[in-house]
Order: structure tokens, then sequence, then C-alpha cells
């Protein structure tokens, strides 16, 4: 009786861990009065450290991981942070990756999500595609509320973004949140294939549509490949099912008429410098970032002119790194650094998801967006890691392993 009590204690702690982790993730403020708050990101990395430890504590860590990629990582950081005394040491920066590295070491194949976390996760897509709606429609509260208590990058970065009625949600940059309502839409497509959900369904269209209203490149990109899994995956299983998601599709282009009105007008009147950005990376764009006139131009130099030089957790003005994450840990720990990164996100997504193939699908979906943008130590990310590796066991049921997941999940 007494071990039974203590199971369902740590249950009850571990629901209540994965619920925080996924509503603060999500929704914790990042701004005061559309103003960007140092203390607010200080107070939600601190909760996020409450909460690692204590999944630390319920369900240990690797040591493996801890010795070979947790620990060096933070060595490295450390010694470059060290010998880059010229520049300004960045507490944010420094805690962020160690807080990264913990997630690594992270062992959690026998975190189950409960109902708790289950019903949490419908109440949030709910709360999501709501929120993404009422700015697409320009509903002037919801844009002040997200103008005042989510403010991000740099002030001018939110209202334009609400302005085009691009639903950015929490994450301020319409890249971000395309990259996250795309996971969020992946997670449900997924429960929808094993387990029939019309509700997981309902949320995948939904956040398909929300990735077409914010009509950037990352979101116009992934919705492709959403809209693609989608077909394929219908198309030989349900013809009534696909139409019925032809039908939905039909439906939100109407409904987010003016918008895409409005960015096809843009797009006519810039057509031959957006085809110019797609061929020349000097010029702007989604390869722009890394010629000669884009904005890591200086960034890339640096790291030119004194590749064996890192910065560690410093920060230097002429230093832009949030536009590539690869860029940022060549920057902050050489090679060494960038290799252990990338071999410790697929080491814990391969030991806490339920198949290689879906260790293999996120770490390939987090590969490719950072190559336009640095996510991996961006705090929101931190939160919702956990997160996913532990939820994606719901969503292919319970006692999926290895061996037993059926052909048709596969993503890519």
């Amino acid at each position: 009786m007494a071990a039974a009590v203590s199971d369902r204690s740590v249950l009850h702690r571990d629901d209540l861990s994965l619920v925080l982790l996924l509503s603060l993730g999500l929704f914790i403020p990042t701004s005061l009065h559309g103003e960007y708050s140092l203390a607010l990101l200080a107070i939600a990395l601190l909760i996020l450290l409450t909460l690692l430890l204590s999944l630390f504590w319920q369900h240990g860590y690797r040591a493996n991981m801890l010795a070979t990629v947790s620990l060096p990582i933070m060595i490295i950081l450390t010694a470059c942070t060290l010998f880059a005394s010229s520049f300004r040491f960045g507490w944010g920066i420094f805690a962020q990756f160690g807080i990264l590295a913990i997630v690594f070491a992270l062992d959690l194949r026998d975190l189950q999500p409960g109902r708790l976390v289950i019903r949490t996760f419908s109440v949030v897509n709910v709360l999501l595609i709501a929120w993404g709606v009422a700015i697409v429609l320009g509903i002037e509260s919801v844009s002040q509320l997200t103008q005042s208590w989510y403010a991000q990058f740099y002030p001018e970065l939110v209202p334009a973004m609400l302005g085009l009625h691009k639903p950015v949600l929490s994450f301020g940059a319409h890249s971000l949140a395309g990259f996250f309502i795309y996971l969020l839409f992946w997670f449900n497509w997924e429960e929808y294939k094993t387990k029939r959900s019309s509700l997981a369904l309902t949320f995948a269209l939904c956040e398909v549509a929300l990735l077409l209203a914010l009509t950037s490149f990352t979101s116009l990109a992934l919705a492709l490949l959403a809209l693609s899994q989608l077909g394929c995956w219908l198309s030989k299983r349900s013809r009534r099912a696909f139409a019925l998601s032809i039908a939905a599709m039909c439906v939100t282009v109407l409904l987010a008429g003016r918008v895409l009105a409005d960015q096809l007008d843009q797009f006519r009147e810039n057509a031959p410098q957006i085809m110019g950005a797609l061929l020349n990376s000097d010029v702007s764009g989604p390869l722009a970032r890394y010629g000669e006139q884009g904005d890591l131009r200086e960034s890339v130099a640096y790291l030119r002119e004194h590749p064996f030089s890192p910065v560690g957790s410093t920060t230097a003005p002429f230093l832009f790194l949030a536009d590539s994450g690869p860029v940022e840990y060549l920057l902050r720990g050489s090679v060494p650094l960038l290799l252990l990164i990338y071999a410790g996100l697929y080491a814990f997504l391969r030991h806490n998801t339920p198949s290689r193939r879906y260790a293999l699908t996120l770490f390939l979906v987090f590969l490719a967006f950072e190559l336009g943008f640095e996510a991996l130590t961006y705090f929101r990310t931190l939160f919702l890691l956990p997160f996913f590796a532990a939820y994606l066991k719901h969503c292919v049921g319970a006692n999926s392993s290895p061996l037993c997941q059926p052909r048709s999940i596969s993503l890519l």
C-alpha cells in the first residue's frame, strides 16, 4: 500500500512538472508594458532550473551523457570565456547553455504523461489557436496584450508582426512562431495517426492554417511540409478525410483572404528582389544572413579571422548571433562545442523518445531551423524539449517501442 501511494505521488509530481514546463514554456511573459525584461527572463530560467532539478531527483540522469557531453560543454564554454576577457560576460548566455547541458543529461524514459498533462495539452492548443485567430482578425485587445506582455528581441518587432496580422503568439518573431506551431502540428498529427483522435486532427488542421497566416519563408516551408504529410497519408488511407482536409484548407484560405491578398500584392511588387534574394546571398532573404551584406557578416568575418579565439559566454556589439545556431556555437566554443551541442541533442532525443524514427525527425527539424535561427538555447525551447520528449510517448501509444512502431508513421 505504501509503495502504491508513493507511486501515485511520483506520478502526481511528474504531471505537475510537465504541465508547468508546457504552460510556462509557451505563456510566461517576456516583457512589461512592451519593454523586454531581463528580470522576467531570470525568473523564467530560475523556475526552469527548479523543474529540471526535480526531474533529476525523480528520474535520475545519464552518467555517460553527463561525462561526455554536458560537462564538456560547460568546460569548453568556461575556458573560452576566460580567454575572451576583453568582452563583456553574459550571465544569461552562460545560464542558458548550462540549462541546455542539464536537459541533455536527463533520463526521461520512465516519464509518462498522465491525464492532467494530456488535458492541459488540449487546452493549450485551444488557447494558442484562438490567440492566433484573434491576431489574424485584428482584435485590438488581443494585439495590445501580445505587444504588452510578449515583446522580444527589439522594440519594433512585435508591433510590426501584429501590424501585418501575423499570429506570432508568444514567440515574437514569425520564424520562431512557425517553428513551434509546426511542432505542435506534428505532435497532434502523430496522435491522430495512431489514435484516430478527431480533436487532434482538428488541432493539426488549425495549426496548418496558422502557419499559412504567418506568411514567412519559414512558415510557408513548414506549411508545405505539413500539407505534404497530410496529403500523402490521408490519400492512402481515407479519401473522405482527405477531401475534408482539402475543404478545411479552402475555408482557411477564404477566411484569411485579406492577409493573403496583402502578402500577394507585396510579393508581386517585390518579385524581382525576392528572386534575387533567393539566388544571391549578398542581397537579402533566407541566404542573406551568411552573405557579405547579411546580418551575420561581422560574426562570420570574426570567425574567419579568429578561428581559434572563441568568445565563450561573452558578448560584443559587433557579434550578431541570433540568425544561426551553427555560427553561434562556432563563435562560442569552436568546432568542439558545435559537435557536442548537436550530438547531445540527438542523443537526448534518441534515448528519451519512443524510437529512432521520432528522434531523427525532431533532430532534423531542429537542425534545419537552426540554420536560419538559433533555437536550442532559446528559453522557451529549454522548457519544451523535456515536455516534447515525454509527451511523444502519449502521441504514439504508452506501450510503444522501436520494434513495434507502424511504418506509416514516418515523417520525412
